[in-house]
């Protein structure tokens, strides 16, 4: 379910919530804004006594993509310490992907696959999206899709979907494998519910 500006703001109204930022969410300019208005909230409701805390966290994975492609952008420049900065700064927690995760995103795929060829068949389609080409494409390419990579995305809704957080993010997710968090908004959406409370705790 994809959530509207006024469902995430009554979320955050609710009381505590963990915003979580999938690798779309912290790959273009407005994470860090993002992060610093939730700081903000957090602050003013400490100030005022009021209950309700807003966490931030990144699933391993997001964490791994993401650190990946900045070393990529950023090459000998690129500096761990200035990431465990950013992290401390806004409390955000990377939690450990675990056997429970594994077992969960085991299950979903499972449910979603149910047979060694229906997921060969995924992952062709998925390749041939990924390379910019029409499904229309599917019978025409060769090979089953077997040797096709399985994609990152799996690993990151099933510990988001697990937890029970609030997904943040950008992609389309053309696999359809979103459609199983329970939670998701564009980042966009997240910002304008935020600004909603920021202005009220004023």
């Amino acid at each position: 379910m994809t959530l509207t500006v006024n469902d995430v703001y009554q979320a955050i109204q609710a009381g505590d919530v963990s915003l979580a930022f999938d690798t779309s969410a912290m790959s273009r300019g407005g994470f860090i804004p993002l992060c610093e208005r939730v700081t903000r909230i957090n602050v003013k409701r400490d100030a005022l006594g009021l209950p309700g805390k807003i966490k931030l966290c990144i699933p391993a994975v997001a964490y791994t993509e993401r650190l990946f492609h900045m070393a990529q952008e950023y090459g000998d420049e690129y500096n761990i310490d200035v990431v465990h900065h950013t992290l401390s700064r806004f409390q955000i927690m990377v939690p450990d992907f675990t056997d429970l995760d594994a077992e969960y995103c085991a299950e979903l795929l499972a449910q979603r696959y149910g047979t060694p060829a229906e997921w060969y068949a995924f992952k062709k389609r998925r390749c041939l999206e990924c390379a910019g080409l029409s499904p229309r494409y599917y019978d025409e390419a060769k090979g089953t899709g077997q040797q096709c990579g399985a994609p990152n995305d799996w690993l990151i809704i099933a510990q988001a979907s697990r937890e029970g957080v609030l997904l943040v993010m950008d992609d389309e997710g053309r696999g359809g494998e979103y459609d199983l968090v329970a939670r998701k908004a564009r980042s966009i959406v997240v910002r304008d519910a935020l600004e909603r409370l920021l202005k009220e705790l004023i």
